[in-house]
C-alpha cells in the first residue's frame, strides 16, 4: 500500500510540472518563435527531446542500441525505441520503450521546454524532466535537468546536461538519488558531418536497481545526417563503474520529419 501511495505520489507530481512547463512554454514559445534557432548537436548515448529551440510540429523517431563489447555473458544488448514531438515552438514532449535484449524493461516519458537563446545567438538553454516507470521492479526514477548549450562558431560547439535523479519505491535503494553531469563537445566537419566526445558520470538510460554510486561513460562519436532527414550516430567507449571497465559500441538511427 506505501508503495503504491508512493507511485501515486509520484505520477502527480510529475503531471503538475508537466502542466507548469506546458503553460509557460505556450507564452515563451509565441514570443520567441521568429527567432533563430541556435543549432548545437545533441550528444549520442543522453540525447535531448529534440533540439533546443525545436519548432511546433517538428518530429522525430529514433532508436539507441548499446551492444557490449566485453563481460558479453553478462550484460544484454540495451536498446530503445522513441518517439519525439514538439506540441508548440520550444516544448517538446518523449515516449520511449528501453529494453535489454528483447525484455521491456520500463515506461518512459520526457518533456523538454527551451527557456531562451542570446540576443549574439550563440548561447540557449532549457529544462528536461524525465519520468521512468520499472515493470519488473517497483521502482520510480524522477530525473530534473538543466541544459545549457553554446556555439562558439560555425565548427565548435558544446552542450551539458546538469541535474539529479530521485528513486522511490520498495525496490529502491537506500541512497535514492544520484548527481546527473553530462558534458559534450562537438566539431561540425561540414554540413552533414559532426564528431564529438560525450562524457557521463553515471548512465542515463539503464540505471537499473544500483547503489547509485557514480560511474564514468567515455564516449567518442560521430554523427552522419542525410538530406532526407535520417541520420546515423555512432560511437565506441568505455563505462568505469564498481572497478569494472565495460566497453561499447553504441548506435542511434534518427528519422526526423
Amino acid at each position: 500500500m506505501t508503495s503504491f501511495k508512493y507511485s501515486i505520489q509520484n505520477i502527480q507530481l510529475f503531471g503538475v510540472l508537466a502542466t507548469l512547463l506546458l503553460s509557460s512554454s505556450i507564452v515563451i514559445g509565441q514570443v520567441q518563435s521568429n527567432k533563430e534557432t541556435v543549432v548545437v548537436p545533441e550528444p549520442l548515448m543522453f540525447d535531448l527531446v529534440r533540439g533546443l529551440g525545436a519548432k511546433k510540429g517538428e518530429l522525430e523517431i529514433n532508436t539507441l542500441a548499446d551492444f557490449p563489447l566485453n563481460n558479453s555473458s553478462e550484460r544484454g544488448v540495451e536498446w530503445a525505441p522513441e518517439i519525439e514531438y514538439a506540441l508548440f515552438n520550444n516544448f517538446a514532449i518523449e515516449f520511449e520503450l528501453p529494453l535489454n535484449n528483447f525484455e521491456l524493461e520500463a515506461y518512459k516519458m520526457a518533456i523538454q521546454w527551451t527557456m531562451g537563446s542570446s540576443n549574439n545567438n550563440k548561447f540557449i538553454h532549457g529544462i528536461q524532466v524525465i519520468g521512468e516507470k520499472y515493470v519488473h521492479d517497483d521502482i520510480f526514477e524522477l530525473n530534473l535537468l538543466y541544459v545549457p548549450a553554446y556555439r562558439f562558431n560555425e565548427i565548435w560547439s558544446a552542450i551539458g546536461l546538469f541535474g539529479i535523479m530521485v528513486e522511490s519505491g520498495s525496490d529502491s535503494p537506500d541512497n535514492n538519488s544520484t548527481v546527473l553531469l553530462n558534458a559534450s563537445v562537438f566539431a561540425d566537419l561540414n554540413k552533414n558531418t559532426v564528431v564529438g566526445l560525450e562524457i557521463n558520470n553515471s548512465d542515463p538510460t539503464f540505471q537499473k536497481i544500483d547503489n547509485n554510486e557514480m560511474e564514468l561513460l567515455i564516449l567518442p562519436q560521430a554523427h552522419y545526417e542525410f538530406n532526407s532527414g535520417f541520420s546515423l550516430q555512432f560511437g565506441f567507449g568505455p563505462k568505469f563503474s564498481d572497478g569494472k571497465t565495460n566497453a561499447s559500441a553504441v548506435l542511434r538511427v534518427i528519422q526526423s520529419f
